[in-house]
């Protein structure tokens, strides 16, 4: 992979990597640094990259970067509430908009309880639509092992939200 290749790499997946760790750990600045640690070790383990999809092989180094974080840390951060934010929240009025952010967010709480195999499992095929063997390799598990946890992690999700629904 070229320099050139590589900082395309980062403006295109910046957002996804940064979303996908904020959606671990919870918290936005955490997010932005484990969002740079993620690509300066992809940058550093170049060698390693075989020429798989690019988004996987990034995600699976910023999953590494947030296993390292939370064994150091666990524990000792204060986690604040997700703060939604939609694409094409511009499109839609004021009001549509307050009933969006409500829905995302009372589906972030929901998988914030999940347990976190589960939620990521649903993180990865729901949010970012990942194929089960895709994610299954990036969690580092059967796809069988992550079928279970997504099912459980979607069904658990929905019975959160049909108690919370007015």
């Amino acid at each position: 992979m070229e320099q050139g290749n590589l900082e395309s790499i980062y403006k295109y997946y910046l957002n996804d990597v940064y979303r996908y760790l904020l959606q671990l750990c919870k918290h936005p600045q955490t997010a932005e640094d484990l969002t740079q640690e993620t690509f300066y070790r992809a940058y550093l383990y170049l060698d390693s990259y075989q020429g798989e999809k690019v988004k996987p092989w990034l995600l699976r180094v910023a999953r590494n970067a947030f296993i390292d974080w939370y064994r150091k840390e666990k524990g000792q951060i204060a986690l604040e509430p997700l703060v939604a934010n939609c694409p094409d929240m511009g499109q839609k009025g004021p009001e549509e908009r307050y009933l969006l952010i409500e829905e995302i967010n009372r589906w972030a709480q929901a998988l914030a309880t999940l347990p976190t195999k589960q939620k990521q499992a649903v993180i990865l095929c729901d949010y970012y639509g990942f194929s089960y063997q895709e994610a299954a390799e990036l969690l580092n598990i059967t796809p069988a092992n992550l079928k279970v946890s997504l099912y459980r992690g979607r069904n658990k999700t929905k019975e959160l939200l049909k108690g919370v629904k007015k």
